[in-house]
């Protein structure tokens, strides 16, 4: 007789649909070790919605349900069927990749540097100068603008900065050393292959120069490793470390910090977007990230350093042996960064 669905079930398929609009795409199979946490930590009141679920669903399973089921209620046809189909989408997309068909277009840019002793340090940010979109994507271009940043698109776009001007300029940010190999840059997971794609478009038209080793990670997993060695060393009982990937991601996507002051561009501030600037992205996840391993360290937070305060000047910069502008941020401290 086939395993009754459990409760747990139905929240996991809330979890990985959430996740898929998010852009961030897990298997049934993975789905245990991500939901698990979330689940234990929930009350009865919160559970009670997908123990209704379980309830009704035994009911239309009762006279012909045969299909065997794992520990945690999730049909092995399922598995075997999203498995099948993951793979082939896996497929296309290198085949696709293979043929150069991946490409993104980038509406805005900002990095920064920060550390948990000193806090944010150096930044930069700007907003790019599309000369068109891609045949029959205006109509998606133009839903996702209203939808978050409201930039106006091509050729009508608000910003000065070229794509590959803003990234020559983010590769001499990350500080290339003689062998040409930069720091490491970190983001959110579904940000990777956006960055990865805008990167190597640049990189690949260059004709002259050695060629540039310019690595993208998962700022999820930085967190999830940084607050499991920062933890180690608490001399109090801090909040404990994640207990998966998924959860430090969960974390920073919070947008715990949004709305907070002073750290969107001017436009966005403008346009009341401020939740969907890029810069206000960055410097929130900084803080979020020493937010949660600097008291382990017993470092004090401090306003401006390791916290929000308020608006910090910005100056723009004349990007060499080009008439665009580059809005380039050296975040105002007191602090003596260390590289």
């Amino acid at each position: 007789m086939p395993k009754k669905l459990q409760p747990f079930y139905f929240f996991m398929l809330e979890v990985q649909k959430k996740n898929a609009d998010l852009g961030k795409k897990y298997s049934l199979r993975e789905m245990p070790e991500i939901a698990s946490p979330l689940w234990e930590g929930m009350t009865k009141e919160e559970k009670k919605p997908y123990e209704e679920m379980a309830s009704r669903e035994s009911s239309n399973e009762k006279s012909f349900s045969t299909g065997i089921k794992t520990s945690h209620g999730v049909d092995y046809s399922e598995i075997e069927k999203e498995q099948k189909a993951a793979a082939m989408e896996e497929k296309l997309m290198k085949e696709d990749d293979a043929n150069g068909e991946l490409r993104y277009d980038a509406a805005e840019l900002a990095i920064l540097e920060f550390s948990l002793q000193n806090g944010i340090g150096r930044g930069m940010h700007t907003l790019m100068c599309l000369p068109e979109l891609p045949y029959g994507y205006y109509f998606e271009a133009k839903r996702h603008s209203s939808d978050t940043h409201d930039l106006p698109l091509p050729p009508d776009t608000v910003g000065k900065t070229t794509i590959r001007d803003a990234i020559i300029e983010a590769i001499k940010f990350v500080n290339c050393n003689d062998e040409d190999v930069c720091s490491p840059i970190f983001t959110i997971d579904n940000h990777i292959p956006v960055v990865r794609s805008v990167i190597k478009e640049v990189l690949s038209s260059r004709t002259l120069g050695p060629p540039i080793d310019l690595r993208v990670h998962s700022l999820s997993e930085l967190l999830f490793h940084l607050k499991n060695a920062t933890h180690d060393q608490a001399t109090s009982d801090i909040a404990p470390p994640f207990a998966s990937v998924f959860l430090a991601e969960t974390y920073l996507n919070r947008g715990t910090f949004d709305y907070a002051e002073g750290l969107a561009c001017e436009y966005h501030e403008a346009k009341d977007r401020v939740s969907h600037c890029s810069q206000t992205k960055v410097r929130g996840w900084a803080y979020s990230i020493i937010k949660s391993c600097g008291p382990d360290l017993g470092i004090e937070l401090i306003s401006g350093k390791h916290e929000p305060l308020a608006a910090l000047a910005f100056e723009s910069l004349k990007i060499a042996d080009d008439e665009s502008f580059f809005t380039a941020a050296d975040l105002e401290s007191t602090i003596t960064e260390s590289n």
